[in-house]
């Protein structure tokens, strides 16, 4: 692992469920309810294997764990119907220190990024919500990789749409398969965790922990000085 030089740093790239949105509880209640009406139960070991995995690859694993059990793919599918069902009719959870994160790294010069295995839409309706569409100049995609996280290729995408490489951009991740992609790719790391707690991740460990954005944010600012 690279050692940590925060003051090279130049953009930083954000995940977003779970890192700028307080989503992955919804989305875990959301496999509860649907498992259940299924037949299935979906405890939390699982569910942390899936977080920041983008839809093929989450159909992967959840066939690989039931088989033939039941319909993988109708269960993922109900799975996101309810999800957004719910999250269009509840207030957008946003992380605390989010806006101050954001606003700090515009008013210094950073380059911004977001970088989800989620799809397009669901993310700018998102960005649009929060009222913070205009910091995200560059923006990538589950849907424009061929390979999920734990593989960096969405953060290495996102690095060469800002023209920076990856040893000068910091990674925000709150998921194992988004830690593991970002510490592979040769990013500086920090983890902010949300519902899959540090001890969790067992062969790749961020260069960072962070207790919330708002302790990005002062990390960040430290080291400038």
């Amino acid at each position: 692992m690279p050692v940590i030089n925060i003051r090279e740093i130049k953009a930083v790239i954000f995940d977003q469920d779970g890192l700028m949105f307080d989503t992955e509880r919804i989305s875990k209640e959301a496999w509860h309810v649907v498992g259940g009406q299924m037949g299935i139960q979906l405890d939390e070991s699982f569910l942390s294997t899936i977080r920041g995995a983008n839809a093929a690859d989450v159909s992967r694993r959840l066939l690989e764990k039931f088989g033939d059990q039941i319909d993988t793919e109708e269960l993922r599918k109900r799975k996101y119907k309810y999800f957004r069902k719910i999250l269009k009719e509840r207030e957008l959870p946003i992380k605390p220190g989010l806006y101050e994160l954001l606003n700090y790294l515009e008013k210094n010069g950073y380059k911004i990024a977001l970088a989800t295995s989620s799809t397009r839409e669901y993310s700018i309706d998102n960005l649009k919500r929060a009222g913070i569409e205009n910091y995200f100049k560059y923006m990538v995609t589950g849907n424009m990789v061929k390979r999920a996280k734990p593989d960096p290729e969405l953060f290495l995408k996102a690095a060469m749409e800002m023209d920076v490489s990856p040893s000068q951009c910091m990674v925000l991740e709150d998921s194992i398969n988004g830690v593991e992609a970002g510490v592979r790719g040769g990013f500086l790391t920090i983890m902010v965790p949300d519902l899959t707690m540090p001890n969790k991740i067992l062969n790749w460990h961020p260069h960072q922990i962070c207790a919330s954005l708002l302790e990005v944010r002062d990390l960040i600012a430290e080291s400038a000085k």
